[in-house]
C-alpha cells in the first residue's frame, strides 16, 4: 500500500507530465507503470502531482455492427472519440485516481505530440517531464531514426519555450524498447538501435542548466524484445511486471541524473497476476446479416477469442442454447477470431444454416479465461446475393471492374457495393475494399495496387441488412494485356480415371482454365489434329468442350502458382479426377486469362497409351460402374 497523502512533507508540489503513447496510457484493467512510478515518489517523500488533460486508460471499443466499405467521399476509418477514461486494476490506491493525470495517448507519435505539446505545457506548466514516444514513429514508418530524434528534439525546445517556470523544466527521456520480431519489418531492429544510440549521444547536448534532460533507459530495463517477452503481454505493451521494469527505468534516471529520490525502485519478488474471468451471458442469435454473438463485457480483458463452425446435423435446433461440455474437440472449430468488443458477427452466410460458438476471454498472448459453453443459432439473413456478370480487364495501373445488379434487388434498395481485391503476391496480405454507388469502378495505384502483381477480385452487395456472400470475379493482372497462351503441356495419368496437367504459363496470366473432352468424338478429323501434342494448334479454333476448372494462382487446390522456371515462365499444374470411362478417353488443353480478357487455347495432349496392367484395371473398373456392366462398352 502507497502512503497516503499526509505522509509525504508538505511544500509547493513538484509537477510532473508524462508524455506517452499507448505504452504509457495503458488499458482498461492495467496497474501502469504511471502508477508504480507514483507508488514509488511516495515511498520517496516526494512532494508532487501529476498534470495533464487526461486522467484514464483506454477503454474497450464499443460493440457495433459491421460496417461497409467506404465509399470515396468518407473516412477510410470512421473517426472514433478519443478514449480515455478507461479505469486501472481494482488493487490501484484509491489517492491515484486523484492524482493520475497525464498526457499520454494510444497510437501517438513524436512527430505528432511536437506540434501539440507547447499548448498542453502553456497550460499546465509542469516543472518535470517524463516523455516516452518514439516507438510509433519508427514501427509505421512515419519516420526514420534521425527524423525521430528530430521530433523528439522539437518537443524539447517546444515545451522549454511555451514554460514560464522560473525554476527551469527538466526532462527524462526514454528511449524505444525492442518487441517481439514481426514478419516483414525486419529493419524494426536495426532502426530502433540505431535511435537509441542517436538519443543516447544526443541528450548531452540538450541540457541546459536551466532545463536538465535524463535518459531513460527503457530497452536495456525492459524484459522484451525476445521471441517471448516476460515483460509484455503482446511483444510490446507492458504486463504488471513489466509496468514495474518501466517505473523502474524512469526511477534510476530520476535518482540518478535528476537527484530526486534517494534510491531506485525495487520490483517485488511477486507481481499480481491479471484476473480474467470466463465470459457470461454468452447468446447467439439470427440478424439481419447473418447471426451475432454478444456476451457480458469482462473487466480487463484487452479482447475476446470467439469460435465458430457450422452446427453438424445433430445438433439442438434451438436458436441459443448454452452446453457446459468445455471439453469439446477444439479441432472441430473451423475457425477463430479476435474480437475487440463484446460482440461478434457471423455474416455472409447462408439461409438456414445452424452456427454454433464459443467465446473466452484474452488479456494478451499468454493469458486467456476458460472457454464458455456452447451457443447456437440458425441464420436468416436478409441481405441480397453479389451482383451478376463481373467483368474485370487490367488497365496500366490497376484494373477495370464492371457489373449488373443482382437481379434478386429492387434497385432502390442498394446503398452500395463493395469491391474486394487481395494480393495475391503478398504472403499473408489483408484484403482492400472500396464502396462504390455505381456498376463500375477503375482500382489504380491510389489504392495501393502493383502492376505485375496478381488479384483476386469480388464484389458483394450492401443494404441497410448489411453485406451479402460476395460473388467472385476472374483474377487479374494489373499493366499486363491478355497472356499468351500456355505451352509444353503435359498430361500424366495418375490412375485409371484421374490425370495430371502440367504447363507452362505467362507471368501476366492472372489464371487458367482447363479445358477436356471426349475423344470418342463423332469428329475423327478434329481428335486427330488434337492428339498431336506438337501439331499446328493455331489451326484449330476453340473446340466446344466443357470447362472444368478455373485453374488460377488464386486457387490453391488448381493451378496453384510455383516458381517461375528458367525462361521466367510460370509453371502450372492442375489434378482432374472422375474422368470416365477412363483418362485415356480424353485429350487436355489449357488456355490462359487475366481478368476477361483470354488467351487462344494451348493444344490439345492426350496421356501416354495404358500399359497393359493399366488397360486390365480400366476394364474392370467400366464393368463396376453403378454396380451394373456398362453399356455399349466391351470388356
Amino acid at each position: 500500500m502507497a502512503p497516503s497523502d499526509e505522509n509525504v512533507e508538505h511544500r509547493p508540489p513538484l509537477k510532473i507530465m508524462v508524455i506517452g503513447d499507448s505504452i504509457s496510457q495503458g488499458r482498461e484493467g492495467d496497474w501502469t507503470w504511471r502508477y508504480r512510478i507514483w507508488e514509488w515518489l511516495h515511498a520517496e517523500k516526494v512532494c508532487f502531482v501529476f498534470v495533464g488533460p487526461f486522467q484514464g486508460t483506454e477503454q474497450p471499443e464499443q460493440p457495433s455492427p459491421p460496417r461497409p466499405p467506404p465509399l470515396p467521399s468518407e473516412p477510410a476509418w470512421p473517426p472514433s472519440p478519443f478514449r480515455s477514461n478507461g479505469e486501472y486494476a481494482s488493487g490501484v490506491s484509491a489517492a491515484f485516481h486523484a492524482n493520475s493525470c497525464h498526457f499520454a495517448a494510444g497510437g501517438r507519435q513524436a512527430a505528432q505530440a511536437k506540434d501539440l505539446v507547447a499548448e498542453q505545457v502553456a497550460a499546465f506548466q509542469p516543472d518535470l517531464c517524463l516523455v516516452q514516444l518514439g516507438f510509433n514513429d519508427l514501427s509505421w514508418c512515419v519516420s526514420g531514426p534521425e527524423d525521430t530524434l528530430a521530433s523528439v528534439k522539437c518537443l524539447v525546445d517546444r515545451a522549454r519555450a511555451a514554460s514560464v517556470n522560473p525554476g527551469g523544466l527538466g526532462f527524462a527521456i526514454a528511449d524505444i524498447p525492442h518487441r517481439t520480431p514481426v514478419e516483414g519489418r525486419e529493419d524494426l531492429p536495426a532502426n530502433t538501435n540505431v535511435y537509441n544510440t542517436l538519443l543516447a549521444r544526443a541528450i548531452p547536448t540538450w541540457r541546459t542548466p536551466e532545463s536538465p534532460v535524463a535518459l531513460v533507459r527503457f530497452c536495456e530495463n525492459y524484459s522484451c524484445g525476445k521471441e517471448t517477452s516476460a515483460g509484455a503481454y503482446d511483444g510490446l505493451h507492458p504486463n504488471a511486471l513489466g509496468e514495474y521494469e518501466l517505473a523502474q527505468a524512469f526511477s534510476r534516471a530520476l535518482v540518478d541524473d535528476l537527484g530526486l529520490g534517494r534510491r531506485a525502485l525495487r520490483i517485488p519478488p511477486h507481481v499480481p497476476a491479471r484476473p480474467v474471468p470466463e465470459p457470461a451471458n454468452v447468446r447467439a442469435a439470427p440478424s439481419p446479416c447473418g447471426v451475432v454473438v454478444t456476451w457480458d463485457p469482462v473487466f480487463g480483458a484487452y479482447g475476446y477469442d470467439v469460435r465458430e463452425r457450422l452446427a453438424s446435423s445433430s445438433s439442438s435446433s434451438s436458436s441459443s442454447s448454452p452446453d457446459g461440455d468445455d471439453d469439446d474437440d477444439d479441432g472441430a472449430w473451423t475457425a477463430q477470431y479476435f474480437a475487440h468488443s463484446n460482440r461478434h458477427d457471423t455474416t455472409r452466410c447462408v439461409t438456414g444454416t445452424m452456427w454454433e460458438y464459443r467465446v473466452r476471454a484474452r488479456a494478451g498472448d499468454r493469458v486467456a479465461s476458460a472457454w464458455s459453453g456452447i451457443v447456437r443459432a440458425v441464420a436468416n439473413p436478409q441481405t441480397l446475393p453479389g451482383p451478376a456478370r463481373i467483368v474485370t480487364h487490367a488497365t496500366a495501373a490497376g484494373f477495370a471492374v464492371a457489373w449488373d445488379p443482382p437481379p434478386e434487388s429492387g434497385g432502390d434498395e442498394i446503398d452500395r457495393y463493395g469491391v474486394f481485391w487481395l494480393d495475391l503476391d503478398v504472403p499473408g496480405a489483408f484484403p482492400s475494399a472500396a464502396g462504390v454507388r455505381a456498376t463500375a469502378v477503375v482500382i489504380g495505384a491510389g489504392h495501393g495496387v502493383v502492376k505485375g502483381h496478381h488479384y483476386a477480385v469480388a464484389v458483394d452487395t450492401w443494404t441497410k441488412a448489411g453485406g451479402g456472400l460476395p460473388a467472385g470475379a476472374r483474377s487479374v493482372t494489373p499493366g499486363c494485356g491478355t497472356p499468351n497462351p500456355p505451352v509444353r503441356v503435359r498430361a500424366v495419368v495418375v490412375d485409371a480415371t484421374t490425370v495430371d496437367l502440367a504447363w507452362l504459363g505467362d507471368d501476366a496470366a492472372a489464371g487458367y482454365r482447363v479445358w477436356a473432352r471426349s475423344r470418342r468424338s463423332s469428329s475423327s478429323s478434329a481428335a486427330a489434329l488434337s492428339s498431336n501434342a506438337h501439331g499446328a494448334g493455331s489451326e484449330l479454333a476453340p473446340p466446344p468442350a466443357p470447362v472444368l476448372c478455373d485453374a488460377g494462382p488464386d486457387h490453391a487446390s488448381c493451378g496453384r502458382r510455383f516458381a517461375a522456371s528458367a525462361d521466367s515462365a510460370s509453371a502450372g499444374s492442375h489434378r482432374l479426377t472422375g474422368l470416365l470411362p477412363s483418362a485415356w478417353d480424353f485429350e487436355f488443353a489449357v488456355s490462359a486469362y487475366n481478368g476477361d480478357d483470354d488467351s487462344d487455347v494451348s493444344v490439345w495432349v492426350v496421356p501416354p497409351p495404358p500399359t497393359l496392367a493399366e488397360e486390365s484395371s480400366i476394364s474392370i473398373d467400366i464393368e463396376l460402374v453403378g454396380n451394373e456392366p456398362a453399356q455399349g462398352v466391351s470388356a
